[in-house]
């Protein structure tokens, strides 16, 4: 009498949604075995994989990375190319990807990452590149080419605004360079400075003008920073307070 097949034991993500997945603790996924590793990677890779295919529609790739196209709704290509190191790498996350539990472990982080981020979704992304222009040039695109006639202004307007917004994020990752950072990492503090770099080039500010003023910019708010820390450091009521 031939054996009865023992069933075999449920993944431990059955059921979950990606949410749900990707909000297990890190202390939690990596006591899971290979399998339900492997099952939770397949899920939560599926869905990167298609907001990266979405995003990637709605770009194109330059030598600098992937900017919005001209047509339709333009995004903040900002997770894209964080995703892809700005279009260098040719991003698609999977099993395949993986031999081991701890690349798989790594991958998942990735996908994390990535899947919080509000511009790796089309509309979050739009949302953030309405919400960018309107800081930096005082009006979305959208705004500045209200109540214009004919379709070539418009796309004129467009494209000043394109030039502008790639203009504005080359300047400041080379502010990072000079700085010896990750031209890719988010600095504290970057937001004025990019406000300001943003400035600057809507008042047609070259390149060298833009950048000096961000490096001025960070040179005083360092120079406040220590003297508040020498003025608080230096107070004997400080060291006398129990």
């Amino acid at each position: 009498m031939a054996k009865k097949k023992q069933p075999k034991t449920p993944f431990y993500v059955e059921g979950m949604t990606v949410n749900e997945i990707l909000n297990i603790s890190p202390d939690k996924l990596a006591k899971l075995n290979k399998r339900d590793i492997s099952r939770a990677l397949r899920t939560v890779s599926l869905a990167a994989n298609k907001r990266i295919a979405r995003l990637k529609d709605k770009a194109v790739k330059k030598p600098e990375g992937y900017i919005p196209k001209s047509k339709g709704s333009q995004i903040n290509t900002s997770a894209l190319n964080w995703v892809t190191s700005d279009g260098h790498k040719r991003t698609k996350f999977g099993v395949k990807k993986s031999s081991t539990r701890n690349e798989m472990l790594h991958q998942i982080k990735q996908i994390k990452q990535f899947m919080e981020m509000k511009t790796s979704t089309v509309k979050g992304a739009t949302e953030v590149r309405k919400d960018i222009e309107k800081r930096l040039f005082g009006k979305t695109r959208e705004q500045a080419a209200r109540g214009v006639k004919t379709k070539k202004a418009k796309a004129e307007i467009y494209r000043r605004y394109e030039t502008m917004s790639r203009d504005v994020w080359s300047y400041y990752r080379k502010f990072l360079e000079i700085k010896g950072r990750d031209p890719h990492a988010y600095m504290s503090g970057s937001d004025a400075i990019i406000e300001l770099i943003g400035q600057k080039v809507v008042t047609g500010a070259d390149e060298e003008t833009a950048i000096q003023s961000a490096l001025d910019m960070f040179k005083s708010s360092y120079e406040e920073e220590q003297a508040e820390y020498n003025e608080l450091f230096n107070d004997d009521d400080f060291w006398t307070m129990e």
